[in-house]
C-alpha cells in the first residue's frame, strides 16, 4: 500500500481513523468523515500552492496503526499533519490542540494552533506527552520515524458550541492549517479562489453541494444523488462526503417525505 499523492512528498496529511473504526462522535458529528473532508481540501489546497503533498487515504477504509504509520514513515515526506476531531467525558471542554513529539520543538504545532486561533477557533494548548519510558506516547509521533508529525485536534465533538463552529466554519480551519503550514516552512500563500463558505449540518433545508462529494464520483447512483440534492431532497453526512451506502434513518426518511410534500393534506394520509 502506498501514498496517495505524489512519490516523495514534502507533506503527508493523515485524516485520521477511517473504515471500521469511526473516532469519536457527538452532536451530529462522526470524527472519521469530518477528518476525511478537512485533509481532502487540505490536500487540493496544497496542490494548487505547489506544495509536494501526499494522503494516508482518500476514502473511507479501515487503516491499522500499523499501515498508517508505514505510511508516513516510508512516504519520505518531512512533515506530516495528522487531522482529528476531539471528545472529552466532559461537554465543557472545547477549543483546538496539536500535540507535537516530545523530540520536536513545537514550532510547527504552535504555528498551527496559533493560525487556528487566528481564524476564531478557540485554542487550548500545543503540547507533547511522554509515555513512562520517556518517549513518545502517541503511536503516530512514536512509529512515523523521522517524519515530524503533528496532531492537529480542531475542536470537540462533544462540546455543542465546538460542534456548532466545526460544522459552520471546518473549511475556514482547514485553510487556516494551510495557511500556518505555509508560513512555517516558508512557502508563498495566497488564499483560495473561492473564499470558504459556511456549511451546517446534515439534513439542513437548504441542499447542500453536490460538487463536495468526494465518495460519489463514478458509483451507480450518482446522478440520481445529484439531483436528489440539487433539488434539496437530501443532502450528506457531512458537506463533503454522501455515504451513499450507509442507511437512510427514520427520522431522515420523515424528514424526506415531508420534502416531497407527501405530508400534506392529499398526499399521505395521517391523523
Amino acid at each position: 500500500m502506498k501514498p496517495i499523492g505524489v512519490l516523495k512528498p514534502e507533506l503527508i496529511i493523515d485524516p485520521g481513523h477511517g473504515g471500521s473504526d469511526p473516532g469519536a462522535s457527538g452532536n451530529g458529528i462522526v470524527e472519521k468523515a469530518m477528518n476525511l473532508d478537512i485533509s481532502l481540501y487540505q490536500f487540493q489546497r496544497f496542490k494548487e500552492l505547489g506544495i509536494k503533498v501526499a494522503l494516508t487515504r482518500n476514502s473511507d477504509i479501515t487503516l491499522a496503526s500499523s499501515v498508517r504509520t508505514e505510511l508516513v514513515k516510508n512516504s519520505g515526506a518531512k512533515y506530516c499533519i495528522s487531522n482529528h476531531i476531539n471528545a472529552a467525558p466532559s461537554s465543557a471542554a472545547a477549543g483546538a490542540e496539536t500535540i507535537y513529539s516530545v523530540y520536536s520543538d513545537g514550532k510547527l504545532a504552535n504555528t498551527l494552533l496559533n493560525a487556528l486561533k487566528d481564524a476564531g477557533q478557540p485554542s487550548r494548548r500545543a503540547f507533547s506527552r511522554s509515555n513512562e519510558s520517556g518517549g513518545d506516547y502517541y503511536f503516530m509521533h512514536r512509529l512515523t520515524g523521522d517524519v515530524a508529525t503533528v496532531i492537529v485536534e480542531y475542536g470537540f465533538c462533544t462540546n455543542s458550541t465546538d460542534a456548532d463552529r466545526l460544522r459552520q466554519h471546518w473549511k475556514k480551519y482547514a485553510e487556516a492549517v494551510v495557511e500556518g503550514y505555509c508560513r512555517f516552512a516558508g512557502h508563498p500563500y495566497s488564499p483560495p479562489k473561492t473564499a470558504p463558505v459556511k456549511t451546517g449540518p446534515s439534513l439542513p433545508a437548504e441542499p447542500s453541494q453536490t460538487e463536495g462529494f468526494t465518495d460519489i464520483q463514478g458509483h451507480w447512483a450518482e446522478a440520481s444523488i445529484r439531483k436528489a440534492s440539487l433539488a434539496g431532497l437530501l443532502n450528506g453526512v457531512t458537506p463533503g462526503r454522501f455515504a451513499p451506502e450507509e442507511p437512510l434513518t427514520r427520522a431522515q426518511a420523515a424528514v424526506l417525505l415531508d420534502r416531497l410534500g407527501l405530508l400534506e393534506k392529499g398526499g399521505i394520509a395521517y391523523d
